[in-house]
C-alpha cells in the first residue's frame, strides 16, 4: 500500500470514529457489555487514528501534538491525551494500585512519557505508536486497581458507600474504561490493544474457534471483574483474583508479541525489506516494555530474563536457534506450554512484504 492510500484510509478512520456513538450504555462489543458511558475512552481510538495518519505522512509535529493535547476525546473543556496515560502516577497518600505500578520498576512518572516523545524526535514513528500502546495499557490496568478501591471502599461502609460501587461512576465504570482501552468500541477503531492481540494470535496460529487465545482469555476477565464489581454479586476477593490472572494473560500476550517481532526482524533481514525490518525492531521494544516488568513481577529468574533479551534484541535475532529456546526456558519456568504462544507462519507474517520464494523456504519453522 502506498503512503498516500494509507494517508487516505486512516483519515477515513479517524473521520468514522469522530462521529461514533454518543453514549455506550448498555451497548456490547467484542463479547462485553457496557453498564456505563465510557464514549471518551472509546474515542481515544480516533486519537491513535490521527497519530497513525500523521507518523505515515511523516508529519512527526503533528502525531506528537495529538499525543500530548489530544483532540478527539473530550473530558469536561479539556481533552483526554495519551501523556495522560503515559505520566499517571498515583498519589502518594492515596490507595496502592499494585497492577499499575508494577510497570514502573520503580521509575518516576515521567520515564515512559520520555521514551514516547524521544521515539518522536527521533523519527521512528512505528516505536513512538507501540510506547502508546505500552501508556494505554498501562494506564488500562491503572482503571483495574481503581476499581478495587472503590469495592474496598464500598466494604468499609455499605450503609453510605454505594456511590463506589454504582454503574455511573464506581467500580464498574472503571471496568468498562478499562475495557474500552483493551478493544474500544468499533471495529474501525487503529490497532487497539486487543487488535494487537488479534494480529499476533493469526500469525503465531493461536486462534481457537475463530478468536485469539488472548483474547478470548482477556474478554472472560472482563465480564467478571465486571460482575464482581456490581450488586447484588460484589465479591472483592474474586475481583482481586481476576486482576492477577489478568496479568498472568497479558505476560503470555507479552511473551508471544516478543517472540513474533523477533522472528519478524529476522524475516526483514531475509527479504531485504527495511521499513519491515524497523517496524519489526519497535515491535522487540515495544512488547518488552511491558513484558519485562511483568516477568519481574513474577520474580522470574534474572538469567532466564537475560537469555531472552539477549535473543530478541540481537543485531541478526535467530529464532529456531535463539528466540525459541529462550521462549522455551522462560514458559517452562512458569509451568506453561509452548504451544499457548504458537509457532511463527512464514507467509502471514510477511504478507504483502514481496519476499522471494527462496527467503520463505529459509525463514520456514
Amino acid at each position: 500500500m502506498s503512503r498516500s492510500v494509507l494517508v487516505a484510509v486512516l483519515a477515513a478512520a479517524s473521520l468514522a470514529l469522530a462521529v461514533a456513538q454518543p453514549t455506550t450504555v448498555d451497548t456490547r462489543f467484542d463479547g462485553f457489555s457496557y453498564a456505563s458511558n465510557v464514549i471518551g475512552y472509546v474515542n481515544m481510538t480516533a486519537d491513535l487514528c490521527d497519530i497513525q495518519a500523521a507518523v505515515a505522512a511523516g508529519n512527526f509535529d503533528e502525531a506528537l501534538s495529538i499525543y500530548s493535547t489530544g483532540k478527539n476525546s473530550n473530558a469536561g473543556l479539556a481533552k483526554r491525551t495519551f501523556f495522560r496515560f503515559a505520566s499517571y502516577a498515583p498519589s502518594a497518600s492515596g490507595a496502592p494500585e499494585p497492577m499499575h505500578e508494577l510497570f514502573t520498576m520503580g521509575r518516576n512518572s515521567t520515564w515512559l512519557d520520555e521514551a514516547i516523545k524521544a521515539a518522536f524526535a527521533s523519527g521512528d514513528g512505528y516505536l513512538a505508536i507501540g510506547l502508546i500502546h505500552v501508556a494505554t495499557m498501562k494506564y488500562m490496568l491503572h482503571e483495574v486497581d481503581e476499581g478495587y478501591n472503590k469495592i474496598a471502599n464500598y466494604l468499609a461502609d455499605p450503609a453510605n458507600g454505594t456511590s463506589f460501587i454504582n454503574d455511573a461512576s464506581g467500580a464498574p465504570h472503571n471496568v468498562d474504561e478499562g475495557f474500552a482501552l483493551w478493544a474500544g468500541g468499533s471495529a474501525d477503531a487503529c490497532q487497539t490493544l486487543s487488535g494487537v492481540a488479534a494480529k499476533l494470535a493469526k500469525d503465531m496460529g493461536t486462534v481457537f474457534i475463530n478468536r485469539p487465545f488472548v483474547n478470548t482469555a482477556v474478554t472472560g476477565l472482563w465480564n467478571e471483574l465486571l460482575a464482581t464489581a456490581r450488586l447484588p454479586t460484589v465479591d472483592i476477593q474474586a475481583y482481586a483474583d481476576a486482576r492477577k490472572h489478568f496479568v498472568r494473560v497479558l505476560t503470555i500476550a507479552g511473551i508471544q508479541g516478543v517472540a513474533h517481532s523477533a522472528y519478524s526482524v529476522q524475516a526483514a533481514q531475509a527479504c531485504g525489506n527495511e521499513e519491515q525490518e524497523q517496524m519489526a525492531q519497535a515491535g522487540v521494544l515495544t512488547h518488552w516494555a511491558y513484558l519485562e516488568p511483568m516477568l519481574v513481577y513474577r520474580r522470574t529468574k534474572p538469567e532466564i530474563m537475560s537469555a531472552l533479551a539477549s535473543a530478541i534484541t540481537a543485531a541478526r535475532p535467530n529464532y529456531k536457534t535463539k528466540v525459541y529456546p529462550a521462549v522455551r526456558s522462560l514458559l517452562h519456568s512458569m509451568g506453561r506450554s509452548t504451544r499457548e504462544v504458537g509457532t511463527p507462519d512464514v507467509r502471514d507474517v510477511t504478507e504483502g512484504w514481496g519476499c522471494s520464494a527462496r527467503a520463505i523456504k529459509s525463514l520456514t519453522l
